[in-house]
């Protein structure tokens, strides 16, 4: 890259604002962050209506297993933000199965725990996803028919 080309970040939501950050640390100075909004955040971002109720744009939630992105958010965070520990159950055959479903279908009636492990088995044995047509089929060939019948169709 050239001395006078520019960098153009669009999007000022977390990750082009994580690009700009990298982009600085690594010693560029010839970038610009161009977003519709007049705020940074994108769809973490968060209003206050005129009622004084908070209004989250999307889902501020983060899984992260980047060492690299877990110390830049600490450097930059500090304390500013909530940790919240998840516990979710799922209520199913007069038992509280722990979420995520997939991961716990031991606390199942045997029965139904082989139907699940069976069918996970040979879905991923087929390795056919992409070819599904609509998302239940993409349901049976990722999860198998035992999980989608007891789980992820209605």
């Amino acid at each position: 890259m050239t001395s006078n080309q520019k960098i153009v970040i669009l999007g000022a939501g977390p990750t082009g604002l994580g690009a700009a950050y990298r982009l600085k640390e690594l010693g560029y100075k010839n970038f610009e962050i161009y977003d519709a909004l007049n705020h940074a955040g994108g769809l973490a971002s968060s209003y206050k209506d005129s009622a004084g109720f908070t209004w989250d744009i999307g889902g501020h939630v983060m899984f992260s297993h980047y060492e690299y992105y877990d110390k830049v958010f600490d450097k930059l965070m500090g304390s500013d933000f909530q940790l919240n520990m998840r516990e979710c159950w799922v209520r199913m055959f007069d038992s509280w199965v722990p979420y995520p479903f997939q991961n716990n279908i031991r606390h199942l009636p045997k029965e139904v725990t082989y139907e699940c492990l069976s069918g996970l088995v040979k879905a991923q044995a087929n390795g056919d996803h992409k070819s599904a047509k609509n998302f239940r089929e993409f349901i049976d060939k990722v999860f198998g028919e035992g999980i989608a019948k007891h789980f992820m169709l209605p």
